[in-house]
């Protein structure tokens, strides 16, 4: 069997947990498994930032026919009430992270062994590791508040988040079912 193509089966029993979990991805298919969760991503980016703009919008009072106009207006000046922000920041991530988990599971950690936890099971577990990828988020947003306009400080709290997103994910959320070896 070419060693590219070790998959848990061929993993030795005495590999012990966190050795046999590194090991039992296949090199390729954890950067294809990443491309693809970057991919999920970035759809979750656009989901988020939309969401963020007819948020604060709406509870703003501001017409949500102004959409272009907001979006210029979020990236190019910076926030005059940063928690009106934090809050609509929120709402967008809850948005993003049920659109992301859904498209996670459809495609980026879709398995032909199961999952070792139940889909509630899997998206409390997707919640929670998300809401890491939240507190990456909103530290930048709120650092960042008073330097570069709220839509970059978004941008860039949800790309430093995506690294601790895919390794808690592959490893806790999306764990496959192990085989009897």
């Amino acid at each position: 069997m070419d060693p590219t193509t070790r998959t848990r089966a061929t993993e030795p029993a005495s590999a012990g947990p966190i050795a046999s979990s590194a090991a039992t991805h296949r090199t390729p298919t954890r950067f294809l498994a990443y491309g693809k969760f970057l991919t999920v991503g970035l759809t979750g980016v656009a989901v988020n930032l939309v969401v963020f703009i007819i948020t604060v919008d709406s509870l703003s009072g501001t017409p949500l026919t102004n959409f272009y106009a907001s979006a210029l207006r979020y990236a190019s000046k910076t926030a005059a009430n940063p928690f009106l922000y934090f809050v609509r920041s929120a709402v967008a991530f809850v948005v993003a992270t049920l659109w992301n988990f859904a498209l996670n599971s459809l495609w980026t950690f879709r398995t032909d062994t199961g999952h070792r936890h139940s889909p509630p099971r899997r998206l409390g577990l997707y919640f929670g590791v998300s809401l890491g990828s939240l507190g990456v988020n909103e530290t930048i947003l709120l650092a960042t508040e008073s330097l570069i306009p709220p839509l970059f400080g978004q941008g860039f709290g949800i790309l430093a988040g995506s690294i601790v997103g895919f390794l808690g994910n592959s490893r806790f959320t999306f764990a496959e079912i192990e085989r009897a070896g």
